[in-house]
């Protein structure tokens, strides 16, 4: 999960707020720091006050990380794909010439190329280059592995709307009793989802 916040506040959320918030359910391999410092982020932008606020701030704070964690999420499941196709047009299109050479990187080294070319730029283009020009351009292989998972994409993108429709109901219930904080929690949450949160407001 990406770190999106500059705050001013401490960097440490204050142990009695976390005692009074709870721990957070994060996954694992998920970072407390990064949760907390969005959370943190939203607080001072709302201008948090009383166990109330801090409340309402933990309760969107959750929506929009379990919205961006499903979303990246999605985007590593397609890439994922995406280095599956290129792994196999890899074996078939590309290799040194040679029996053994043409096995052993049909065994190893084709695998090893297509996890570079998911996480090298410069491999990523060469790649890219010389499977273009035997036909095979960088929408095809999106395409192809789309097609691969898009149950699973589908099974997301409604995941992701739900979580989208918790946080506006929790919104809801928020400006039943405070619209100025409920108006600068959904300012700053929708921000953070839009990738638009750099620092407090």
């Amino acid at each position: 999960m990406p770190n999106v916040l500059k705050a001013s506040l401490p960097r440490k959320l204050p142990v009695e707020i976390a005692k009074l918030l709870g721990k957070p359910q994060l996954w694992r391999g998920e970072s407390l720091e990064q949760y907390e410092a969005m959370l943190l982020g939203i607080a001072e932008s709302v201008g948090a006050k009383d166990v109330v606020d801090w409340i309402s701030v933990r309760d969107v704070t959750y929506h929009v990380w379990d919205h961006n964690r499903l979303q990246a999420i999605k985007a590593d499941l397609i890439l994922a794909k995406q280095i599956e196709v290129i792994e196999g047009l890899l074996k078939t299109t590309y290799g040194p010439v040679g029996p053994s050479q043409a096995m052993t990187y049909y065994l190893s080294g084709a695998n090893n190329d297509a996890r570079l070319w998911g996480i090298d730029p410069e491999t990523s283009k060469k790649i890219d280059a010389q499977l273009a020009a035997r036909g095979h351009g960088a929408a095809s292989v999106l395409a192809k592995a789309y097609s691969m998972c898009a149950a699973e994409l589908q099974a997301l993108d409604k995941a992701i709307a739900d979580r989208e429709l918790r946080r506006i109901t929790t919104l809801r219930e928020i400006y039943r009793r405070d619209d100025f904080l409920a108006r600068r929690l959904e300012k700053a949450s929708q921000q953070i989802i839009d990738g638009e949160f750099s620092e407090a407001e």
